[in-house]
């Protein structure tokens, strides 16, 4: 492909809706070129956009030339600020546009958004993004604008055609689906859970509800793991994206969070789960497991799926830059 001069490229903030049928067939147009199988669909988009998060900011700018063709994306996150104001960045060009330039001016242009949110709130600010180990295109992007690598991600999976073993149940303790009644307390568990892990934000039972009520929730498969006193111990989040599956005609599902709550660990509780959830993904009828996880997790997380049958698939990095 070659590259075109970018001469007349325009930005603009996203208007909303009216944008979205554009965005996603330009993340496309990128994925098809990238191989990253990550394109949000059209209706995942809207989703989004319908559901916003109840803390922090959003927003999407786009750039396009003077004939209106969408030539690049910018995605920026900007947490509720803590100590340090916390952004969170996506950049996507299009591939005949790449390598003019027009990746460092969004970048730019996310800096600023951050920076003059830094300003406003009187905090330190630091910029982050990520991308794919072996995507040198997007690695470019960050190493060669001051962001250092601060973590790395696995992605792992697993057949389900494979034997898994039967979960192994802690004596007095029971697992079953959570309940929007019990939020508050599962909030409480997660806390416990996550605190010691990379980059921890306590979560707030309006997070939580968040979460309990948006569209694609399954609540089938949001499990604890309850104590014989009746705290909640452990919990294990699967999700099935039905949408996705029929559009890319695969069988898949995901273990999305599992957890421990201090004062219940080594005794099982997360190997039992993390089975029980296997178990259920293979009784609705996908054929892959997957989950990500922290290289540096402090539970040796990484350990347990591999003994599991987890494989790892794909390595992401995490990038920072402190503004």
């Amino acid at each position: 492909m070659t590259n075109q001069l970018l001469t007349s490229v325009q930005s603009r903030p996203s208007v909303g809706h009216a944008d979205l049928p554009a965005i996603a067939a330009f993340y496309e147009i990128c994925d098809r070129v990238d191989q990253l199988d990550n394109a949000p669909s059209l209706e995942n988009l809207q989703r989004r956009l319908d559901h916003p998060p109840p803390d922090g900011s959003r927003q999407r700018q786009l750039w396009e030339t003077a004939a209106g063709q969408l030539v690049g994306v910018a995605s920026l996150s900007i947490d509720e600020p803590t100590d340090v104001l916390e952004g969170w960045v996506g950049v996507h060009v299009h591939p005949d546009f790449r390598g003019d330039g027009l990746e460092a001016e969004i970048l730019c242009w996310a800096e600023q958004q951050v920076q003059a949110q830094s300003a406003r709130v009187q905090r330190p600010a630091s910029l982050y993004a990520g991308a794919r180990h072996n995507a040198a295109y997007y690695r470019d992007i960050y190493e060669t604008h001051g962001y250092g690598i601060v973590r790395q991600f696995y992605s792992m999976q697993r057949s389900l055609a494979e034997p898994i073993a039967p979960p192994q149940i802690p004596e007095g303790f029971q697992v079953r689906p959570t309940t929007a009644a019990e939020a508050e307390a599962w909030v409480a568990m997660f806390n416990e859970s996550f605190v010691d892990h990379w980059h921890f934000s306590p979560m707030t039972l309006r997070d939580r509800e968040f979460r309990l009520s948006y569209p694609t929730y399954q609540p089938e498969l949001d499990w604890v793991a309850v104590a014989p006193n009746g705290n909640l111990a452990g919990f294990c989040g699967g999700h099935i994206p039905h949408e996705e599956n029929a559009r890319k005609q695969r069988n898949e599902g995901s273990i999305n969070i599992l957890g421990t709550r201090r004062g219940y660990r080594r005794q099982g509780i997360a190997r039992a789960l993390l089975l029980h959830g296997l178990h259920r993904l293979h009784l609705a009828g996908m054929d892959i497991a997957r989950l990500g996880v922290d290289s540096q997790n402090p539970n040796q997380a990484k350990n347990l799926y591999e003994s599991v049958g987890f494989q790892i698939e794909k390595r992401s990095l995490t990038y920072q830059k402190q503004l």
